[in-house]
C-alpha cells in the first residue's frame, strides 16, 4: 500500500498538469482576433510615424503629406474595426478583447 502523502502528492501533480496536457493546441478565435488587432496596431504605428516624418520635413507645405495622412486614417479605421471584432469574439467567449493581457 502506498503511503497517504505520496498518493496525495501524486494526485495533486496529475491534477495540476492535466489542464496543460488537455489544452487545445490550436489558438482560440479570441487569440486570433486579438493577434489580428495587434497586427493592425503595428501598421497604425508605422503610418503615424510616416506621417509625422512627412510633416516634419514639409516646411509648412502639408499638401505633400496628403497620401501619408490618408494611409494613416485608413490604418486607424482598420485597427478600430479589428479591435471591435476582437472585443466581440472574446466577449462571446467570456474573455477580454483588450490587447494588453
Amino acid at each position: 500500500m502506498v503511503p497517504f502523502k505520496i498518493r496525495t502528492v501524486s494526485l495533486l501533480l496529475v491534477l495540476s498538469i492535466a489542464p496543460v496536457l488537455l489544452a487545445d493546441p490550436m489558438p482560440s478565435e479570441c487569440n486570433v482576433a486579438r493577434d489580428r488587432a495587434k497586427s493592425k496596431y503595428g501598421a497604425l504605428r508605422h503610418y503615424f510615424d510616416t506621417f509625422n516624418r512627412c510633416v516634419s520635413g514639409a516646411n509648412e507645405d502639408l499638401g505633400q503629406c496628403r497620401t501619408e495622412l490618408n494611409d494613416q486614417q485608413s490604418a486607424l479605421g482598420d485597427f478600430i474595426f479589428a479591435q471591435r471584432v476582437a472585443q466581440d469574439v472574446c466577449g462571446a467567449a467570456g474573455r477580454s478583447g483588450d490587447l494588453a493581457q
